[in-house]
């Protein structure tokens, strides 16, 4: 459990805003698992609060990878009954939708995904709003296999294209496959939507094939094992060495800055600790060489916090892939699944 400095349970009512992130807080002299987990809980009670919302890059990644050793965490248990009454209104066919505005189809199909992988990770099966939330995206589904109303705004790695939708719930059912739902008519024809997709679109970036990677760890119906292990070999090949990737080099032409500025060509966290755990769960032993690096060269840069700090690849504001980066380094450094 994430606790405060005086030792109670960070929650909505307590927490603290974070500092913003930047590049200038000092690194942690001694790495603590415990503080990560708290500075995670902190950043995303702090949003749910103050956005009213949940986006990739804070309280979404953030479902997942409190999961592992925060599944009773009053913050986290806030987080998934936020995510469940976020969606809820507008799945449930039992609850009035006049006069609702739905949000967009990014919203409803990624919390649809982490809510799914938090059920499975924590429950052992999907909520009942969950399964409505599967039958709604389904709806808005294209032909093509895409959400096609998926915002793109060239803000990798999140929004830059229909890939990263696509991959998100792929995942999510792959890691949903012990619930019965997954079987259904409806689940069964949205996923082969979902093949059709990844068949005519193979992934161009090193993210998009990570993604696919974290897939193939739960299912083995969509790429071929040596398709997987030359995507391993790809990821491992633009590692440094010093154990860590770069984000930008894991992106593609759809990643584009808006404030005109070089891309970062700096080790980071974000990169670092999205390869070793995909990587892991893609079958790469656990206690590979490579990945021991990578998780040395994490816990080094830890900040005061207890957070990690990852540039953002979009414009130098408030670079909130650095809750992302933490989410994905408790499950980088956290206890092997």
């Amino acid at each position: 459990m994430s606790l405060l400095a005086d030792g109670t349970a960070v929650t909505l009512k307590n927490h603290l805003a974070p500092e913003p992130l930047t590049a200038g807080e000092k690194i942690r002299s001694e790495f603590s698992y415990p503080a990560a987990a708290r500075a995670a809980d902190h950043a995303a009670m702090n949003w749910q609060q103050s956005h009213s919302c949940i986006t990739c890059h804070t309280n979404g990644f953030y479902l997942i990878g409190r999961a592992p050793t925060g599944s009773q965490a009053p913050a986290y248990l806030e987080a998934r009954n936020f995510a469940r009454d976020f969606i809820k209104p507008h799945v449930d066919p039992e609850i009035p939708t006049k006069g609702k505005r739905t949000p967009g189809a990014e919203a409803m199909v990624a919390t649809t995904a982490f809510l799914a992988i938090s059920d499975m990770k924590t429950k052992g099966k999907l909520s009942e709003t969950t399964r409505q939330a599967f039958n709604y995206i389904w709806k808005i589904q294209s032909e093509s296999g895409a959400w096609e109303k998926w915002t793109k705004c060239n803000w990798g790695p999140y929004e830059s294209d229909d890939h990263f939708g696509v991959s998100l719930v792929a995942l999510a059912l792959g890691v949903a496959a012990g619930d019965d739902y997954t079987q259904s008519p409806q689940a069964l024809e949205g996923d082969q939507r979902l093949k059709k997709f990844l068949r005519s679109h193979p992934p161009e970036s090193l993210h998009q094939k990570g993604m696919l990677l974290w897939t193939a760890g739960y299912r083995n119906d969509l790429f071929e094992k040596n398709v997987v292990k030359k995507w391993q070999d790809e990821l491992f090949s633009a590692q440094k060495l010093n154990g860590a990737w770069v984000l930008p080099e894991l992106g593609d032409r759809h990643w584009k800055r808006s404030d005109g500025k070089l891309q970062s060509t700096d080790p980071d966290a974000y990169a670092t600790a999205f390869a070793t755990h995909i990587l892991v769960k893609s079958g790469v032993a656990h206690g590979d060489q490579r990945l021991m690096r990578a998780r040395r060269w994490l816990r080094a840069q830890q900040r005061a916090s207890g957070r990690w700090y990852t540039r953002s690849p979009h414009k130098d504001n408030r670079h909130y892939i650095s809750n992302a980066a933490t989410s994905f380094a408790l499950l980088a450094l956290g206890p092997p699944e």
